[in-house]
């Protein structure tokens, strides 16, 4: 009777405390819930690099967040149709003389000659200078600087460009910088985040790890060169348009650039490889990978299911127009295609290629996601930009890669280090080349293992990228974080982050050192001959002498 007595206040204590334990976290969630006011800051006209973050935007919208977007990319009417967000607002930033990035890169003028790092820089900054000019100048930003509005938090995109930032002066609201790519240089300086090039390979370059001697020689001068000319040639240039938009009084560019208090950054180190961050430098990497395949049209399901013996998938993204290939190069690859015995799907900027290939299905437009998981499909081939990558190292796909420009050859050295993507130069891209790489990848096992191997390290995470993003926005929002994941090396010069000051001080200090020695030494000596030469024994030499003469 007893047992049983004691049994059941025992359960009677477990209720109560599982009780409680619910009743705490209620209170827990429902005070987590504040409806924060949020601007967000899209300068860049590229598409991509703003679908790399707009499921984060509209999740913010369907958690009841009020978003002010400024962008070249406002929802479209579909979208709006589709999914209404009343507290998703949009600020236009397109011009109608020159749109956006879609379509713009014409392959005939790629050459990857000695100074295509120069040819890089060059296009970074007439990119800037365009997306400053146009954006900044537009009536609509002009009429909202002049508004009331008050803003919890600030995201805005890290790229080739700080003239922005002056969206943060005028609001004074903390910030999270976004980046859809690896992260830039002289980012790396204003975040006081690690950036070593005996290790580290930069954006621009295609290095695969580890590096040897003359790849870490050239990551480390053109790490530095990047850096140089970014401080003294883009930032005084933003700074001039930002005082003329923001007004003169404006903090310099780069002050503003010091105080970010995050980070998100759309890699992996699954794919990039390993490296130090700071707490607040957080990888996203697949954040817009959306969280279910959808059903695809019709004539394109029909023409994958019937692909038994496997589909190559060929997109270039949305800037670079495939069309546009040279001639040689697009009927090599035209001519390889046509010949295996395999289907092909392509998106292609107009209705039909140069010639009809049976084996060939061609669109202007498609579901990239849907498409590649389809399960005939067996082969990824594209440029080494970072969203469609990212989306095949998700679904576990083999790659063949041809890069062009930005950071493609660091994302295709990446997947080739991890032994899941043939890698194809763009001058050395031939018939001969062109064939041996699809036979490797459709015929050599050991690419999808590899692909698929990489594809569960890269889904393995703690939280999905889109639940972390969201929960970094709202906390910098709460203000939690503000003094506390800073690094005090972005306030340091370069002298003192690079030691060159202590090192300096050893030198002199080592110098002295050995200087006083040597002349202590030498006083040694000299009173040690002196001793040995007394008076006394002088003359006792010069009477041998004498007896002797």
């Amino acid at each position: 009777m007893q047992m049983v007595h004691s049994s059941v206040v025992l359960l009677l204590i477990v209720v109560f405390s599982t009780c409680c334990l619910a009743a705490n976290r209620t209170v827990f969630v429902s005070s987590d819930k504040t409806k924060l006011k949020v601007l967000v800051v899209f300068g860049h006209p590229g598409k991509s690099h703003f679908d790399a973050f707009k499921p984060l935007l509209e999740e913010l919208a369907r958690r009841g967040h009020e978003l002010t977007v400024i962008s070249f990319f406002p929802r479209t009417d579909s979208a709006k149709a589709k999914e209404p967000l009343p507290n998703y607002k949009d600020i236009n930033l397109v011009d109608p003389k020159s749109g956006i990035f879609l379509n713009v890169i014409d392959l005939q003028e790629i050459k990857h000659t000695w100074y295509r790092l120069i040819q890089e820089l060059h296009m970074l900054k007439a990119f800037a200078d365009h997306a400053c000019n146009i954006g900044l100048r537009n009536a609509a930003v002009k009429e909202f600087l002049q508004s009331d509005e008050k803003f919890d938090v600030i995201l805005t995109e890290n790229f080739n460009t700080d003239c922005y930032l002056g969206f943060i002066s005028r609001f004074k609201a903390p910030y999270l910088s976004l980046s859809s790519l690896q992260i830039m240089p002289w980012t790396n300086n204003d975040m006081g985040n690690a950036d070593d090039p005996s290790y580290i390979p930069m954006v621009i370059f295609g290095f695969t790890r580890p590096l040897n001697f003359f790849s870490r020689m050239q990551n480390a001068l053109w790490q530095l060169l990047y850096k140089i000319v970014y401080e003294y040639w883009f930032r005084p240039d933003d700074q001039l348009i930002a005082n003329e938009i923001f007004g003169p009084d404006l903090p310099k560019l780069k002050e503003i650039a010091q105080q970010s208090q995050a980070l998100l950054v759309n890699t992996h180190s699954s794919i990039h490889g390993s490296r130090p961050q700071l707490p607040n430098v957080v990888e996203v990497g697949g954040i817009h990978i959306p969280p279910k395949i959808n059903p695809l049209q019709k004539d394109v399901a029909k023409f994958l299911d019937d692909a038994h013996e496997g589909v190559l998938y060929i997109s270039f993204g949305s800037m670079i127009r495939i069309s546009s290939m040279p001639r040689d190069k697009l009927e090599a690859m035209l001519k390889v295609i046509g010949s295996i015995p395999r289907k092909t799907i392509v998106k292609w900027e107009t209705d039909e290629l140069p010639y009809k290939l049976d084996n060939v299905m061609v669109k202007k437009w498609l579901p990239q996601f849907d498409v590649i998981n389809h399960p005939n499909v067996k082969c990824y081939l594209g440029h080494g930009g970072l969203l469609g990558l990212s989306e095949s190292v998700y679904v576990g796909l083999p790659m063949v890669l041809v890069p062009m420009f930005g950071d493609q050859f660091h994302n295709a050295a990446g997947v080739q280090t991890r032994g899941a993507a043939v890698v194809i130069e763009y001058n050395n891209l031939n018939e001969q080349s062109f064939r041996h790489a699809l036979d490797q990848v459709f015929n050599d096992s050991s690419y999808r293992e590899n692909a698929q191997r990489l594809s569960k390290a890269y889904r393995d995470r703690p939280a999905t990228p889109l639940e972390t993003a969201v929960w970094w926005t709202e906390y910098v929002a709460r203000g939690n974080g503000r003094f506390y994941f800073r690094s005090e090396g972005a306030d340091l010069p370069w002298y003192q982050s690079l030691l060159i000051d202590v090192v300096l001080v050893f030198i002199i200090v080592s110098a002295a050192l050995i200087y006083i020695a040597f002349r202590l030494i030498k006083l040694l000596l000299s009173l040690l001959g002196v001793v040995k030469g007394t008076p006394g024994s002088q003359a006792g030499e010069k009477s041998k002498w004498k007896k002797r003469d």
